[in-house]
């Protein structure tokens, strides 16, 4: 290769990174890298494909396309306006297939090129290239380009076009970080806003920065009217405003609290203008960039206090009745309270983990910033199951919540189950084992959710199994049904709380008392997700011995499903 036509590549690798640096989107970035390929190399033709947004499995062709000469390739590019390509299929698919650049040194010859078949499509083209640009190991759109004469591949050229796709490959990550923040974010508006339990944020300044549905039908205020507006004059009560204020700044100077972290039943101020009593669970999280906020749940309790008040009034026998609202309501606290825990330290941590990452200041990842990116992971990964099964409750109760059944090769779906609760059992020091009959077959399931359940049934056995225990997975054949079963050698359930574990929101004494992490959704889910396959789930345990799940599931779907 000579001298300037390496300073040409180089060049064209310089160019790739300027504008990765400066483009928004992969779509934003492709017709300028495509030029910049075009000119650097003297490919005639480029153009730029992009996953299907409701199956990114699936690369569809776009209208980004650029001519050396204008309309030199017009038969191809009509033959490609909306073709869709899956993974395999034609150069597009197996790019995306195999993350590796496909080469056609001539497209009239080569039975991959899917557009061949297309009358006047490959008229006037040579040779093709695709090339798959790559985020977080998985293809994010596919570059195509195209000659007028067959060319054979060119080593170096590849080399170079494939620092390019990984250029525009951080183009990629940064939106698919940019979405999962974002995603993050609606998605929790979305479970305050469904919830019963009226949620208000302030800044350390006293601004209103959260507000949700209920929020507007305790108080009186729509959510753009409250937004902004100082809390204190907006729903504490005058003859508690000072009271608010000294509050607020001593805790501020000297971290003195008395009603954070409690729950408490005090007077609010309605739009109206009018107290009414609540009851508040208050706690505060601090940000490095934004200081602290103070977050709210509050519960509008002037009917319950109504009804207490006639309770004790009347007569001696509804005294029982009293006593259950009561038990009702700390049923209900206790899980605001997990929940609000289980968000709290999650988000705190991504937040204040993202703000360093996004900082611009951390540059090449040294050990300490490699240890906050596994914090972030950590985290995130807690946060994001935990939206997932609340969400999961949602549609099953909502009565959407569908199964899609394919055949399925169940030994894969054990070994991925295994594989994703793999560093968990290992940070415990447990044995996890698999064990399977020869053979095992194909099932009719959804691969998702059937790993789903398992992986709970695993996550269930290590978290409930001291330091060094033995977590196994069997799966055997039974006639017309497979047999699938998880067992420990944990601290076991008590019998008389056996028959709770698939209730929604239920947790054992022992995950109460050693404050085991999680809401009470997770074998909830899997019977769910079972008796959606037309199967059942059994348990068997013993306090001391450990514990087996067992479930039972038709090879094929059920007549009924």
């Amino acid at each position: 290769m000579s001298k300037d036509r390496e300073l040409v590549l180089v060049s064209l690798l310089q160019e790739a990174t300027r504008i990765a640096n400066e483009a928004d989107s992969i779509a934003d970035a492709g017709l300028p890298v495509i030029k910049a390929v075009c000119a650097a190399t003297g490919w005639d033709a480029g153009h730029l494909c992009l996953p299907d947004e409701r199956d990114r499995r699936v690369f569809v062709s776009t209208d980004i396309w650029y001519e050396e000469v204008p309309d030199s390739f017009g038969g191809l590019r009509s033959a490609s306006e909306g073709l869709r390509f899956t993974y395999g299929g034609g150069i597009v698919g197996s790019a995306a297939r195999t993350g590796r650049p496909v080469w056609t040194a001539d497209v009239s010859t080569d039975v991959n090129f899917m557009r061949a078949r297309i009358p006047g499509a490959t008229a006037g083209v040579g040779a093709a290239i695709a090339f798959p640009i790559t985020a977080r190991g998985v293809v994010a759109a596919v570059l195509e380009f195209f000659t007028i004469e067959p060319a054979d591949p060119d080593p170096r050229l590849l080399e170079i076009m494939a620092d390019v796709g990984i250029q525009l490959g951080r183009v990629a990550d940064r939106m698919a970080a940019t979405q999962a923040l974002r995603f993050g974010t609606e998605r929790m508006e979305r479970i305050l806003d469904s919830c019963i339990e009226a949620f208000v944020a302030m800044d350390e300044g006293g601004m209103i920065t959260g507000w949700n549905a209920a929020a507007e039908k305790v108080f009186g205020l729509s959510k753009e009217e409250a937004i902004g507006r100082r809390l204190a004059d907006t729903i504490v009560p005058p003859r508690f405003r000072e009271a608010h204020h000294l509050g607020v700044g001593r805790f501020l100077t000297t971290g003195e609290r008395h009603v954070l972290d409690n729950r408490i039943e005090i007077a609010a101020w309605h739009a109206n203008g009018y107290e009414f009593p609540i009851e508040l669970a208050i706690w505060a999280v601090r940000d490095a960039m934004q200081g602290w906020s103070f977050n709210a749940f509050v519960h509008d309790i002037t009917d319950r206090k109504r009804t207490e008040d006639a309770l004790r009034a009347a007569y001696e026998h509804e005294r029982e009745a009293v006593s259950r609202l009561r038990e009702l309501d700390l049923v209900k606290s206790d899980f605001v309270a997990t929940v609000s825990h289980e968000f709290r330290t999650p988000l705190t941590n991504v937040i204040g983990h993202l703000e360093v990452l996004t900082s611009g200041e951390a540059g090449e990842l040294n050990p300490a910033q490699a240890r906050m990116l596994q914090v972030i992971g950590r985290n995130s990964d807690r946060l994001r199951a935990l939206i997932e099964d609340l969400l999961t409750i949602s549609k099953v109760e909502a009565g959407v919540f569908d199964l899609e059944l394919v055949r399925t090769d169940l030994t894969d779906v054990l070994v991925a189950a295994r594989k994703a609760v793999e560093p968990r059992a290992k940070r415990r020091g447990h044995r996890l084992e698999l064990r399977t009959a020869p053979h095992l077959g194909t099932v009719d399931a959804d691969p998702e959710q059937l790993e789903r359940a398992l992986v709970n049934l695993l996550v269930n056995g290590i978290n409930f199994t001291p330091d060094g225990g033995l977590i196994e997975m069997t799966a055997q054949h039974d006639g017309d049904h497979v047999v699938i079963v998880v067992r420990d050698t944990g601290v076991g359930i008590d019998e008389a709380e056996q028959g709770k574990l698939f209730t929604r929101f239920f947790r054992g004494t022992f995950a109460v008392r050693e404050a085991v992490q999680g809401a009470g959704l997770g074998l909830a889910i899997t019977k769910t997700i079972v008796e959606g396959h037309g199967g059942e789930i059994a348990v068997e345990s013993v306090v001391g011995a450990g514990t087996t799940f067992t479930i039972r599931i038709p090879r094929e779907r059920p007549l009924w499903l």
